[in-house]
């Protein structure tokens, strides 16, 4: 009886020893169904991201930030989130810290910047980290053939697309208080738009008795022609790339040799005086921070929320505190084009990576990042970034949930509209995909209006995989002398009769017709033989 007794002391001492060695985070996270089991028990880890956000938004100090105290306490984490803009600032600060080596343990970045990374070598092969497995909760706003489609050929799984808006809202939007006060219709037409231009620039919309408002205002960030301006549309062009269905051709929209008279629409604009004369230099968002100043009576947005005035941060809502009068109202003046904006395509996401040298040195903290990525998805993360805390910000009934707007604006809007910052992940308004149906007793009828009418804009359906230059070419250098080429045209040339010319240096010294061919040739892979595109040119 002794020595069972010596035995099972010993078998008892081994069982602890072997448990504590398995609270180790050595394996794949475990799926949850929802967001994750709680992960306490693992080996807290430091993580830090970089990601996008939006400029007008900041995070809060201490627990002010329940989100961030969610995770951390619920994957057990330290959480360091650095951010930016989208946009010229962060590309730059991705790349030197991708060149430096202190990289983050998960990153975002633009579509052309992840190819180069992937080229490089930089990134980690996510085949053992994103699979349905590990991310049960992404898996409900990407199919497995999208994911798929926007490889890079010939380089291993190195990206993975964010969850992105299937629906979209691009729309020109005009103060139609100024409109009435000038005695003018809404336009119907480009160049019914170009008169109403001119008039809220020279008479006087805001009635203070200053020149002081411009007709149109865009954002460049001082590199190549915004899509904001109405002559992409009104020359039938349409977002960065298209497909003609109908002469079977796949339209390169920002070299396109239709770009020649878009160019031109646009010296126009600027030659009779209606553009606010900071729109290249304008960063985002700053052209819309002047229409919410009045000084802009039209301007071009993809935000959902432009217009409504049940949106504390729009620009509807940030205009009427200074103009209780303001009234932004959705338009599309080009009845004679098939399409104002794109529908939301993988090839328009950004993916979310990891870096090969964290993935071989500290694989652990890519599956953790991993896991609350997909908590992110869940129905509970994506109820706690987008709306706050249940029962305090909303109500929850079954699916169907209820905002509560005055407590939301003081614990969120006053607290540097964090949550702006968190939603990065499932950063689009379409909470059907998880069979949620949300209540915001703000939306008026004048805002269902808005909504109706913006869905009810002809969208182009756009490219069916995500499109890669061939191996060892660089689409950044194309594109940068694109923008450069552009600019020669609208601020130096007399007219833009040289653009034929300056794109058959794109298409020949900066392998536009190669890089463009294998975009043809991504497409027709996946299209049925008697929808073949034609050859690029």
């Amino acid at each position: 009886m002794k020595s069972l007794k010596v035995l099972g002391a010993v078998m008892l001492v081994s069982t602890m020893v072997l448990s504590a060695c398995g609270t180790k985070d050595d394996k794949a996270p475990a799926a949850s169904g929802d967001g994750g089991s709680k992960t306490a028990t693992k080996e807290k880890l430091d993580l830090k991201w970089f990601i996008f956000a939006p400029a007008t938004a900041s995070l809060p100090s201490g627990d002010k930030d329940f989100v961030k105290k969610a995770i951390e306490e619920k994957f057990n984490v330290s959480l360091k989130i650095d951010y930016l803009p989208f946009g010229t600032d962060y590309d730059n600060k991705i790349n030197v810290i991708m060149t430096g080596g202190d990289h983050p343990d998960m990153f975002l970045a633009n579509g052309a910047a992840s190819q180069k990374f992937a080229v490089d070598g930089l990134l980690a092969d996510q085949t053992p980290f994103v699979t349905k497995e590990t991310m049960p909760n992404y898996f409900k706003w990407i199919k497995e053939d999208e994911i798929k489609n926007y490889q890079l050929k010939g380089i291993k799984y190195s990206r993975s697309p964010m969850p992105f808006q299937r629906n979209t809202y691009g729309s020109f939007y005009v103060r139609k208080d100024w409109l009435d006060k000038l005695g003018l219709q809404m336009p119907k037409s480009y160049d019914e738009l170009m008169n109403v231009m001119k008039k809220f620039t020279n008479d006087d919309p805001d009635g203070n008795g200053k020149k002081d408002t411009y007709g149109f205002s865009a954002a460049a960030a001082g590199g190549k022609l915004p899509l904001d301006f109405p002559a992409w549309v009104n020359n039938g062009l349409v977002a960065d790339f298209m497909i003609d269905d109908k002469n079977l051709e796949f339209v390169e929209t920002q070299s396109s040799l239709k770009l020649q008279n878009v160019l031109q629409d646009v010296k126009n604009m600027i030659k009779d005086g209606v553009v606010d004369p900071d729109w290249f230099v304008n960063k985002a968002p700053q052209h819309f921070d002047k229409g919410a100043q009045g000084k802009v009576g039209v301007l071009w947005s993809t935000d959902k929320s432009f217009a409504m005035e049940s949106s504390p941060n729009s620009v509807q809502s940030r205009t009427k505190q200074l103009d209780p009068k303001a009234d932004w109202q959705p338009i599309f003046p080009f009845q004679n084009q098939p399409y104002g904006w794109k529908q939301g395509t993988t090839g328009g996401a950004s993916p979310f990576l990891f870096s090969k040298t964290v993935a071989e040195k500290s694989p652990a903290k890519i599956k953790r990042s991993v896991e609350i990525l997909d908590w992110l998805a869940s129905e509970e993360g994506y109820l706690m970034t987008h709306y706050g805390l249940e029962g305090k910000h909303y109500k929850k009934e079954g699916k169907k949930i209820t905002l509560d707007p005055a407590a939301y604006e003081a614990d969120v809007t006053k607290n540097g509209s964090f949550l702006d910052i968190w939603k990065f992940f499932t950063n689009l308004d379409e909470p059907s995909v998880l069979g949620l149906e949300v209540i915001d007793p703000r939306v008026s009828d004048r805002d269902r209006a808005i909504l109706k009418f913006v869905e009810a804009i002809p969208k182009h359906a756009g490219e069916p995989v995500a499109l890669a230059p061939p191996e060892g070419m660089n689409i950044g250098d194309f594109r940068k002398e694109m923008a450069r080429l552009q600019n020669v045209v609208i601020f130096d040339d007399k007219d833009a009769s040289n653009w034929p010319k300056y794109r058959d240096e794109l298409m020949t010294k900066y392998k536009g017709q190669q890089i463009f061919q294998a975009y043809v040739d991504q497409v027709n892979a996946v299209r049925p033989a008697d929808k073949q595109l034609k050859p690029f040119k």
